[in-house]
């Protein structure tokens, strides 16, 4: 059989191919090659590995028979073939290995199988659940390996989390690229600028120059990088500040510190089926019975009761010790995401909020919400707690649009507010 380095790619499409490492995510502009790439990779693991299974995984049936079929079928030369089926958009070699074509609309159809590798093409385009609940256990007896290929689909979605967690120190068994489309070599640079003048500026990025773009509206619109830093630590010789939203099925906090004219988000606590009990428990523990903890919760817990009965969720934080910070009544929506956007970039081009890279949730959730069709805060993407949370706070503690009277008169005038 002859060997598989007898294949060729172009040079982007072989910095993929050439890695060694399990897991590897590729994130490619619009006629890369992904395909290609893909059938290539089935094919090579087909010839190393005699005798096990591997999926070319599409987000629909026909977009697996559409995209891939035809060039698996011409890549694989006739004498190799043991047999082909081409309703189930198979190909069994003669060594025993078997590739598979296979849509994950119907992710049940796919369990029950022991997997060599698996590539999911346009992997954005499919449910977190395909990979987390169906194929990653898939490959697990065999330590079978995972190629992740597809074009972006915005920041609130599972494969832009998998393409930062390829990246983070401790995924030794990842790695990760991005590729525009003229980086895979297959269209004309002209071709490409033809398309620039048809498209709004963030659907040419995020369709071929692989950018990860939020069509939808991004809430906190300027949260970047330069807001991510290990210098937000904590100073216990300072109050704790504690923004609280309360939900029973994620009960969400951002703890954090004024230091100077900035905020620090150092920690966040995240609890699943807690009470306010709960919540109150974990914070003085963490941080000690003395400490000033001054918390700023959802305002509506003055009369709602997270706990079932009882004490309403404020009073549970007065009694569990906590100093509870809140206006009377609830903040308006705008004055929430504008007193975060504030502290992410003012209007001098000052970045006052820090967060430490330990806050995950915190990250994700002010780099994910977006407005829903209604021009509010999506709260379906489940993604909003942590958002909130961190609004609360700065509402209470870090508010740098309150209203700033002028002489005598009760006239305001709304911008950066001297502290």
């Amino acid at each position: 059989m002859p060997n598989s380095s007898d294949l060729s790619l172009r040079h982007a499409q072989g910095e993929v191919f050439s890695s060694k490492t399990r897991f590897r995510v590729l994130v490619a502009g619009r006629r890369f090659g992904k395909s290609y790439l893909s059938c290539i990779e089935l094919l090579r693991a087909a010839i190393d590995r005699p005798g096990e299974v591997y999926f070319y995984c599409a987000p629909t049936y026909r977009m697996a028979k559409d995209i891939a079929w035809k060039t698996l079928k011409t890549l694989v030369p006739q004498a190799w073939v043991a047999s082909k089926n081409e309703s189930d958009l198979k190909i069994e070699l003669r060594n025993g290995s078997m590739i598979e074509l296979k849509g994950t609309e119907n992710a049940m159809a796919l369990r029950g199988r022991s997997l060599g590798g698996v590539v999911l093409d346009e992997a954005a385009f499919m449910d977190s659940g395909v990979w987390f609940e169906v194929l990653r256990p898939a490959l697990a007896d065999k330590q079978g390996w995972a190629l992740f290929i597809s074009t972006p689909e915005g920041t609130a979605s599972w494969f832009y989390d998998l393409w930062n967690y390829a990246a983070e120190p401790d995924s030794t068994d990842w790695d990760r690229w991005s590729y525009t489309t003229i980086q895979g070599g297959n269209v004309p640079p002209e071709e490409v600028e033809a398309a620039r003048g048809q498209l709004d500026p963030r659907t040419f990025r995020q369709e071929f120059e692989a950018s990860f773009e939020n069509l939808s509206g991004l809430v906190a619109i300027n949260f970047s990088e330069e807001n991510i830093s290990t210098t937000a630590v904590d100073i216990p010789q300072l109050p704790l500040w504690i923004g609280l939203d309360f939900n029973v099925d994620n009960m969400s906090a951002v703890c954090g510190v004024r230091v100077g004219d900035d905020l620090h988000i150092f920690h966040e606590i995240l609890m699943v089926n807690a009470t306010t009990w709960d919540i109150a428990d974990e914070i003085n523990h963490r941080f000690g019975l003395e400490r000033r903890k001054d918390i700023c919760p959802d305002p509506t817990g003055a009369a709602r009761k997270t706990a079932g009965v009882g004490l309403t969720d404020h009073a549970i934080l007065r009694k569990s010790g906590l100093r509870v910070s809140t206006p009377k009544s609830p903040w308006k929506i705008r004055d929430k995401v504008n007193c975060v956007n504030t502290a992410i970039l003012d209007g001098t081009g000052a970045r006052r909020l820090k967060i430490h890279p330990r806050c995950k949730e915190t990250i994700k959730s002010l780099r994910t919400l977006v407005y829903d069709d209604n021009g509010l805060p999506n709260k379906k993407l489940g993604v909003d707690h942590m958002f909130d949370a961190l609004g609360y706070l700065c509402l209470m503690k870090f508010n740098l649009n309150k209203g700033i009277k002028v002489g005598q008169s009760n006239f305001k005038l709304y911008g950066s507010a001297s502290r």
